[in-house]
């Protein structure tokens, strides 16, 4: 692999590692299977979608329905609705074990390729420099910077990996937090109001 492609792998690689493990596998494997379900059309999902229209259709005609003065048809429509509701029931039983079967296998898959790759780009290529730094810059950690086995001198492939790997996770952090707007929750306001009533006053009442 050229160097200068063996670089930019490192980091691209190190960067989704780093965005999966911010907003975590198991999301990831879940938004997958939503997208899966839509593209696919699983059957299960339709059916239970249908079940669930039909069944929030045939309650709201049974609320309009006298069980006393129709019972006889009452009664029908809500031996339907009983066996709709079990249908959906079973529909969504199943269909949350093949859910999780999927999320599962979808989460090794994604750690598998990660993290697999990861050890296969370190060991092949231990020995291969990414690039030489100034010998007098960094003379008290030449050493470390060359390990396992890149010539001294160089940072050496696996601590690149490191080194960006670090980075793009404090960098994902950081970007989740700007994105994610600040709010009080509302027991914590609660007890800061209860905590400092004085500050909640105006300031003519203060004075």
């Amino acid at each position: 692999m050229h160097l200068c492609s063996l670089v930019v792998c490192i980091f691209v690689l190190e960067l989704v590692s780093g965005v999966l493990d911010y907003v975590g596998f198991g999301t990831v494997a879940s938004v997958l299977w939503d997208t899966y379900c839509r593209a696919v059309g699983n059957q299960k999902a339709l059916e239970r979608m249908t079940l669930k229209d039909s069944i929030v259709i045939l309650r709201r005609d049974l609320r309009a329905v006298s069980s006393v003065d129709e019972f006889a048809k009452w009664a029908k429509m809500r031996r339907k609705l009983d066996a709709l509701t079990a249908r959906f029931e079973s529909v969504s039983s199943e269909l949350a074990i093949e859910r999780t079967a999927f999320e599962l296998y979808a989460n090794l898959v994604l750690r598998a390729a990660v993290y697999g790759l990861r050890a296969v780009i370190n060991v092949y290529n231990y020995r291969t420099p990414v690039f030489y730094v100034p010998a007098n810059w960094f003379y008290p950690v030449l050493w470390f910077l060359s390990l396992p086995a890149a010539p001294m001198g160089s940072v050496s492939v696996t601590v690149w990996s490191f080194a960006c790997n670090r980075v793009c996770k404090r960098s994902a952090v950081i970007f989740g937090r700007v994105l994610k707007p600040v709010a009080i929750a509302p027991a914590e306001a609660a007890t800061f109001a209860a905590a400092s009533p004085a500050a909640m006053q105006p300031l003519s009442a203060r004075n």
